[in-house]
């Protein structure tokens, strides 16, 4: 039993260092983890051009159906203007008044855009 230790010992030796041979000479030891790839395809395919295409025609179509005042303020938002900015812009003379007009012409624009805006957008 007393020889048979040092032999088992050598051959586990000689099996972890053929192990590590066929690892370094795969080239497993420099791969990368598959979770840690990038998607392939990750980026944008046609059916989600063709979906934000269209959800941008649809946005432009409801724009045109609002009313002029709705239209300047989606406006004036899109361009990053504050609130008090488009109050002095369009001649508001108070806040809380711009901020109804602000809720009225999103509903409208949710109402003409089928009120699915958010579920695609």
């Amino acid at each position: 039993m007393e020889d048979l230790l040092p032999v088992s010992l050598e051959i586990a030796r000689f099996k972890m260092m053929s192990s590590r041979r066929k690892i370094v000479r795969r080239g497993e030891h420099t791969q990368v983890s598959v979770d840690d790839l990038p998607l392939a395809g990750a980026g944008e395919g046609p059916f989600d051009r063709a979906a934000r295409r269209e959800r941008l025609e649809k946005l432009e179509a409801a724009l045109k159906d609002l009313a002029e005042r709705c239209r300047r303020l989606v406006r004036l938002k899109l361009e990053g203007h504050t609130f008090p900015e488009i109050q002095k812009k369009l001649g508001v003379t108070s806040l809380n008044t711009l901020y109804t007009w602000d809720f009225r012409c999103r509903k409208q624009l949710m109402e003409r855009l089928g009120g699915d805006w958010e579920m695609h957008g």
